[in-house]
């Protein structure tokens, strides 16, 4: 396969708008040149603290230095997919080729390249380095390199979601709907990229998944309930606290905070449906495990960006 060279950039215009393409993330060296860059276009959708662009272009070689990380700041990690064509992405001792149907996901903060070969299209969701660590990998885990995902499992879903939001002509999307698909692509990318993690357990390992379906599955039937603690968790599955610990720490999370994330996303729900109008955010609080309504809402904003209060009187408005 030829490579396309990376060249320095003549066109003032053409180089700003592909920098703006990631926000700063990548420099880029292209040059519009008897016809070997003539053709360029970008669409993006907003979702949430997420940006997808589509991108059509000429072939190009796509560069982060060292000097653009020390001047930006910027580690925010890309999720690459090739509508058409071929991508081959560098970084470090890693190279790979990024062909249909598959995903790479590409740290910011580590310099890298990614070269185009021929004219094609690509899809690139930008997820901010903290929204990453904290909802993908788990505040526990800081070293991920470039890494290719492809196969079958959740990798096609994944791919023909961005699709059709960046195929779709639709309307502006509204925050609520922002982010409720940015809080499912990133539990599909995290989801995948644990799977990734677990390719070639032995059967202790596989014993451990079960175990944890079956935990997560009493999880989901018990936690609205005030009186739920680890021990008690531990006690109705036959596992020690300890063990228990340990399953969710190998998912990146904790016991305490999936069972606070899962009763904020509850509370969402139920400000969201027409036949809970009735109830007060302070019922709606305490329905689904909370004893304190001002403790609820301060922990609704911070996960969500925006208060119950605000999501409901948006929701009533349609």
């Amino acid at each position: 396969m030829s490579m396309a060279t990376p060249f320095a950039v003549e066109d003032q215009q053409l180089g700003q708008r592909l920098d703006d393409v990631s926000n700063a993330v990548v420099r880029v060296h292209a040059q519009k040149n008897a016809g070997l860059f003539d053709h360029y276009a970008v669409s993006y959708v907003k979702l949430a603290t997420l940006t997808i662009h589509r991108i059509e272009s000429d072939p190009v070689t796509v560069s982060r230095l060292d000097e653009d990380i020390l001047a930006d700041h910027v580690f925010d990690l890309l999720l690459h997919v090739q509508i058409e064509g071929t991508a081959v992405i560098t970084q470090g001792e890693k190279i790979f080729t990024l062909e249909r149907d598959s995903i790479a996901i590409v740290p910011g903060g580590i310099p890298y390249s990614v070269n185009y070969p021929e004219r094609g299209s690509k899809i690139i969701l930008r997820i901010p380095h903290r929204v990453f660590h904290e909802r993908v990998l788990g505040r526990e885990v800081r070293d991920f390199g470039a890494t290719l995902f492809s196969g079958g499992g959740l990798v096609p879903v994944i791919i023909n979601l961005l699709k059709s939001l960046t195929q779709d002509e639709r309307k502006e999307l509204t925050e609520i709907e922002q982010f409720t698909l940015a809080d499912s692509f990133l539990a599909l990318v995290g989801a995948v990229v644990r799977s990734r993690s677990k390719c070639g357990v032995d059967e202790s390992e596989r014993n451990h998944s079960a175990r944890l379906c079956r935990i997560l599955s009493y999880l989901e039937e018990n936690f609205s309930d005030h009186e739920l603690t680890p021990t008690r968790i531990a006690d109705a599955n036959f596992v020690s606290v300890r063990h228990l610990h340990g399953l969710f720490k190998q998912c990146g999370t904790t016991v305490s905070k999936w069972i606070w994330d899962r009763r904020l996303k509850a509370g969402r729900e139920d400000l969201l449906d027409p036949s809970m109008a009735s109830l007060t955010i302070c019922e709606i609080a305490y329905r689904r495990g909370f004893n304190d309504s001002a403790h609820f809402s301060r922990a609704f904003k911070d996960r969500f960006g925006i208060s119950p209060g605000q999501l409901r009187t948006k929701s009533s408005k349609g």
